[in-house]
């Protein structure tokens, strides 16, 4: 079968030129030649001109799924009985996050306790623009209400009575989610005003289970783009490269887990969101089952192509951190229906398991990517997992059908405020919820009709391989202007790469997870680095992330989770550039440092 998808291309536009198209967009005289060119660059005209024989499909899941029986309902108050794996052992050589188990024994033991964690973490907080390089990776937190909850925590674990495993660790909750006494911005500069008066159920949750939630994390503006840019709140660092972009949208999140400021975060994937930043920031990122997290309290961006998620440092965090979101929500019938939340098997090993590759789909990206993915398949195979050839259909379809439906829905979200405020986004996104505004419903329709028939394609896929790999990205995470792009940039061809092997998971429900695969040394343009190690001709370089993704059928999560765990074993990380984690006494707290420390 011939491989469909078609490059991307468009120029990339920013700064004067940007915000002057996105005018024009708006405009009745050249707004719609303008969009005529963009959706020729997009597919999308040739999406229009598409025979598609199909019933549509408005949600990613079968009927047969929905009547899955089990899981029953559970409050948010309600800690449910989490599944601790045993931690991985200490190992001899290679660099090592804390875990939550490592917050756990510390505290059991007395060498740490929630207060000075929650003291450590606000010094970073405080100090992190005058960082170097900056962190950019919270909009909001408040030093009173940490102090707060880390004094509860360090209370009922001196009582003997940790409410669970979370109690007193850090974690970080993406500014798409409501926590009560903040505002949920979604990254935006006018959603500024009305603090929530309660916690979405993810957020719910973590407070029932004790966690130390720390703020609310960064995002690409309203999840409209996957490199993390934000020209109202700055664009959160990579930690193991920082003149790279972060990923996007849940580019905060990634940040602080891969900096090791949490040993895990809550994400939002509508395409690639969960994923990608895990990808680029060298950590673990699991993109679950439409419906199997609630997504009550989450700012209405999208309804269809959109799943809650975790972002863990390590593959039993991310496991610990799936069990305490997912389950039914009474509060969403999205949610109702699924099976018993488990992690069954995360301890076993991938012998005789079918990895499904589509080699010409797998091999459209960069060589250094592809064959770092291929070089830890082939530790797969070793172990005596299989790979078997597959065939995928109608991905270039898929795609279009991804970007019809994601954008779509954005604008029906932000249909009450374009009006009074198009002009208050940032230029990229500007430019493009005008472009949204001239699609059609029958474009939607079209769309839902393709996800008709790629979950069909898939169905049979599912018949010979029990998951597909590909890299997470086609690409490595793309170079971060030095002033950061504060007016916004639009690069369509960047973004088709970077979310190139990531929307099937989105339009069809499917569960994803993105895992550390290796990393490649390359060189720094040096513009901010002003201490790091180089050569005799003053070239800085540093290890960028790559990252393995595993789709696999719904309900697949357990699997998924043991593939994280397998591929943890294998992958040796090195210690990131900033390294900023609360459980270390090097923190800048100890060192008597006025900023974080840029390792």
């Amino acid at each position: 079968m011939a491989y469909d998808i078609k490059p991307l291309r468009a120029p990339t536009v920013s700064g004067a030129t940007l915000l002057l198209m996105g005018r024009l967009m708006e405009s009745r005289l050249f707004g719609a030649p303008l969009a005529a060119k963009f959706f020729k660059a997009a597919g999308i005209e040739r999406f229009r001109s598409t025979r598609i024989d199909a019933d549509p499909l408005y949600y990613p899941r079968r009927d047969a799924v929905l009547a899955v029986p089990g899981g029953g309902d559970r409050g948010t108050k309600d800690v449910p009985a989490i599944v601790e794996p045993e931690p991985a052992p200490p190992g001899d050589a290679g660099f090592r996050y804390p875990t939550m188990y490592d917050y756990a024994a510390a505290y059991r033991d007395g060498s740490l306790d929630p207060v000075t964690v929650a003291k450590r973490f606000i010094h970073v907080l405080e100090h992190q623009e005058r960082g170097n390089p900056p962190l950019y990776a919270f909009v909001a937190w408040k030093a009173e209400e940490i102090m707060q909850q880390a004094e509860e925590s360090l209370r009922r674990i001196r009582e003997g009575a940790p409410r669970s495993i979370f109690e007193g660790v850090p974690i970080a909750v993406k500014d798409e989610f409501d926590q009560r006494g903040f505002p949920t911005t979604l990254g935006t500069s006018f959603l500024v005003r009305n603090a929530a008066g309660n916690d979405a159920t993810v957020v719910a949750k973590l407070r029932a289970a004790g966690a130390l939630l720390v703020g609310k994390t960064n995002m690409h503006e309203i999840g409209l783009g996957v490199t993390g840019l934000n020209p109202f709140y700055g664009t959160p660092v990579n930690p193991y490269a920082p003149w790279r972009y972060p990923g996007g949208s849940s580019s905060g999140s990634g940040s602080v887990v891969g900096s090791g400021l949490c040993p895990a975060a809550v994400g939002a994937d509508g395409g690639g969101s969960i994923r990608i930043p895990s990808a680029f920031c060298g950590v673990f990122g699991l993109k679950p089952t439409y419906g199997r997290i609630s997504s009550h309290g989450e700012g209405p961006l999208v309804w269809s192509v959109g799943s809650v998620g975790p972002i863990a440092a390590t593959a039993r965090d991310l496991a610990i951190m799936y069990q305490l979101m997912a389950g039914p929500d009474p509060r969403q019938p999205a949610t109702l229906g699924q099976p018993p939340v488990t992690i069954d098997g995360f301890d076993g090993d991938v012998e005789g398991l079918r990895i499904g590759i589509f080699q010409p789909w797998f091999e459209d990206g960069a060589d250094n990517v592809v064959t770092t993915v291929r070089a830890l398949l082939h530790q797969f195979t070793q172990a005596g997992a299989e790979l078997v050839d597959v065939e995928v259909p109608h991905l270039d379809q898929l795609r279009t059908a991804h970007l019809v439906t994601i954008t779509s829905e954005m604008a029906s979200a932000f249909q009450p405020y374009y009006r009074d405020h198009h002009s208050d986004f940032g230029n990229d996104i500007r430019a493009t919820m005008a472009l949204a505004q001239r699609l059609t419903s029958r474009d939607y329709v079209r769309a839902q009709m393709a996800r008709r028939i790629a979950m069909r394609d898939w169905d049979r896929i599912w018949e010979t391989v029990d998951v597909v790999a590909t890299p997470t990205t086609a690409i490595l995470p793309p170079r971060l202007p030095k002033d950061r792009l504060l007016s916004g940039v639009s690069d369509l061809g960047t973004m088709s790469k970077i979310m190139r092997f990531a929307t099937p998971a989105n339009m069809l429900g499917l569960p994803a997870i993105s895992v550390p695969a290796g990393f490649i040394t390359a060189r720094s343009r040096r513009f901010w680095l002003e201490q790091d190690e180089h050569d005799d001709d003053g070239n800085v370089y540093s290890q960028v992330p790559v990252g393995l993704q595993f789709i696999g059928p719904h309900w697949s999560e357990p699997l998924l989770l043991r593939l994280a765990r397998v591929s943890e074993e294998m992958v040796e990380r090195p210690r990131p550039r900033v390294y900023l984690s609360a459980h270390e006494a090097h923190n800048p707290v100890e060192a008597g440092r006025d900023r974080p420390v840029n390792e």
